[in-house]
């Protein structure tokens, strides 16, 4: 995105710390978020059902779509105590009506979200629940020793069971890749 755009927005930016277990946002307005620190879990709830549709590490941007006038389509619960910028829906708007550049940077930003939402369900497609629990470790421990995620988290996100995402993380620890511990894993 362009500098000057960027810096227009950080001008209108505020810093904001949520807590494990708070819900991001209010019913109001949904601002644009970029996580700085921590772990934001995207949740649907359909009435009878809230499934974990993914988790969200630094550097994430959530919102452009709905600051341009789509309707949001799930909530943002603090899976850590997480820092984010928060920049009001307006002004991001704005900026992309004012800016060409900046809505082609953004467009190119949702593009990369759908490469990565494609190439989840590609891996359910295609690997073992091993595989797939490595490669969502991998993603979730970036630059990090320990995540803090419970198996049921875990199997909600990659696609399993609680108990057998417990038993893979336990065949993964005997091959010194995880250390389990309560609510978290360690990565070696």
């Amino acid at each position: 995105m362009p500098r000057a755009v960027v810096d227009g927005l950080a001008g209108r930016a505020t810093r904001r710390r949520v807590r494990r277990g708070q819900r991001v946002g209010s019913r109001g307005e949904v601002p644009v978020l970029v996580l700085v620190a921590g772990r934001l879990e995207v949740v649907s709830d359909r009435g009878d059902e809230v499934a974990v549709v993914r988790s969200l590490v630094p550097p994430a941007v959530v919102g452009l779509s709905v600051a341009v006038g789509a309707p949001a389509s799930a909530e943002l619960w603090a899976a850590e105590d997480s820092d984010l910028v928060v920049i009001p829906a307006a002004a991001v708007a704005a900026a992309l009506r004012r800016h060409p550049e900046a809505t082609l940077a953004a467009l190119v930003h949702l593009g990369g979200v759908i490469a990565e939402l494609s190439a989840e369900v590609a891996a359910l497609r295609r690997h073992g629940l091993v595989a797939r629990i490595r490669h969502r470790l991998a993603q979730l421990g970036a630059g990090r020793r320990e995540i803090s995620i419970t198996h049921a988290r875990l199997a909600d996100e990659i696609g399993g069971t609680r108990a057998n995402v417990s038993r893979a993380l336990a065949r993964l620890e005997r091959e010194g890749v995880v250390r389990r511990r309560r609510g978290r894993i360690e990565l070696s």
